[in-house]
């Protein structure tokens, strides 16, 4: 608590800058207040606006809190919001915004009781209570009779309402999603169903009739390429690929074909889940003339067809590709290469920095060229000049792993691994305008610490990790 008020304090954490969209495939636990809506996922606590559904915040790692979060539970006594991990208790205080870790004589806790005059949690230890006013947490050994449980206590059943028959839900790929847990709000007129892989569900109890449903971020499956296609913005990954459109809509498709037209192709989604499956799906290139798609195994092109070709088969994982005129230049962990017809030499840069492994590789809007390498970054102008970039106090042997380019701001994306086995992600922005850095990490908001993809338009970097997308307005960001 005292490190987030202190990095708070100094200015370095803007929760305003961040919007972080969770997998919803899992949701744990709902609890409502006369305004809002708190939903657990593992990856965090969604806080919604009760009208229209809007997502305005997610209470993450960034916020504090450590662990997959179990359960969330609005203790009204108090006015505050109990949120439990694997081994950790923590209040969210919505008047300050903040996220404290409590002192608890307990580790894990199954169940969460509420009651007029405070909360009763069932742990690991025994009960305990903490009283409207109390600090602390108190051994108990009767509960009350009129409490709202939520956890494995929680006794409310979707068949408890018979207008949720046949209580599941089918998607626009007719699939069906089980619905496996359910809420009303505070005042009971609107429940809030829970579909498996699905999302939330709202239904006005007095009708029955369903009034919203609350949908996205990623499938639990890892991203593994973040493209923008068709004016809407993909991510591709698992079994699942996942678009956000212009007006910020979700949409989703699984196994079954999905539209994703551009320079006149049709992506039919099956062929590349099926190649992501069989290879693995490590990079993506889409531009004027098509499709092009990096895996383990080597390179595809998607044809008007709507069929897989395999251009190239390597004996290593591809990590990103770019067109160069006529040529593909494609980059491995053992180099860079440049195919022209049926022949592949190695391309390598004037520093001998792409020798030694090319993890990433991402185009600007100026037509230079970033190659992401063991500490720093190499580029390549349009009229073929080559310049090197190394962030100060960069790990020389810390790949590069993901690459984002907009304007004259170049994102990169690295992580760590300390002797205790905690991970630390970082993201270096180079403004190539006048060769400065800027580091975002978990002290300025950064709430992951595995990133698989970047993204950046002329205003959101856009973050894959697994279960979850993160977006940085780094507009406001980086002033």
């Amino acid at each position: 608590m005292t490190s987030l008020f202190l990095i708070l304090l100094l200015g370095l954490y803007h929760p305003d800058n961040w919007q972080v969209f969770p997998s919803l495939d899992e949701v744990r636990c709902i609890s409502s207040t006369g305004s809002e809506v708190y939903v657990a996922v593992p990856k965090g606590v969604c806080v919604f606006d009760r009208t229209p559904y809007r997502l305005t915040r997610t209470l993450t790692t960034a916020d504090g809190i450590s662990g997959e979060v179990r359960l969330c539970a609005h203790n009204p006594a108090r006015g505050d919001v109990f949120i439990t991990t694997d081994e950790r208790v923590y209040r969210f205080v919505p008047a300050t915004g903040l996220v404290e870790e409590l002192v608890a004589p307990f580790k894990y806790v199954s169940s969460i009781g509420i009651a007029k005059d405070g909360a009763y949690f069932e742990t690991d230890a025994g009960l305990f209570f903490r009283a409207r006013s109390a600090a602390d947490f108190a051994s108990v050994s009767e509960l009350p009779a009129d409490l709202t449980w939520y956890g494995r206590k929680d006794t409310l059943n979707p068949r408890d309402f018979p207008f949720l028959t046949p209580y599941f839900v089918m998607d626009e790929q007719l699939l069906n999603h089980q619905i496996t847990l359910v809420r009303p709000d505070k005042g009971n007129k609107r429940l809030f169903a829970v579909a498996q892989g699905y999302g939330i569900l709202v239904y006005n109890i007095r009708s029955g009739f369903s009034e919203a449903h609350i949908r996205f971020g990623p499938s639990s499956a890892p991203v593994r390429r973040i493209a923008r296609l068709d004016n809407r913005l993909w991510f591709v990954g698992g079994q699942t690929a996942v678009s956000l459109d212009s007006a910020n809509e979700w949409h989703y498709y699984l196994t079954r074909p999905g539209d994703l037209s551009t320079g006149g192709f049709r992506l039919l989604l099956g062929n590349v889940t099926t190649l992501e499956r069989s290879e693995g799906l490590s990079a993506l290139l889409a531009d004027s003339t098509g499709l092009l798609f990096g895996t383990e195994y080597g390179v595809y092109s998607l044809g008007s067809d709507n069929k897989l070709v395999q251009l190239l088969s390597l004996p290593v994982r591809v990590n990103g590709l770019l067109r160069l005129k006529d040529s593909l230049i494609f980059g491995t962990e053992q180099g860079l290469f440049l195919s022209v017809g049926d022949s592949i030499v190695e391309y390598s840069d004037p520093y001998g920095e792409t020798d030694w492994g090319v993890f990433d590789i991402v185009k600007a809007d100026n037509g230079t060229a970033y190659f992401g390498a063991l500490g720093g970054i190499v580029s390549r102008t349009r009229d073929g000049a080559w310049f090197r970039y190394v962030p100060p106090g960069f790990d020389l042997q810390q790949p590069v792993r993901a690459l984002a380019a907009a304007g004259t701001r170049v994102f990169m994306a690295t992580s760590s691994h300390w002797p205790t086995g905690a991970a630390e992600a970082n993201i270096t922005v180079l403004d190539t305008k006048d060769d400065s850095y800027t580091t975002i990490d978990a002290t300025r908001g950064l709430p992951v610490s595995d990133i698989r993809s970047l993204y950046a338009d002329d205003r959101y970097l856009y973050i894959a990790s697994p279960g979850l997308i993160a977006r940085l307005d780094y507009t406001k960001e980086l002033r």
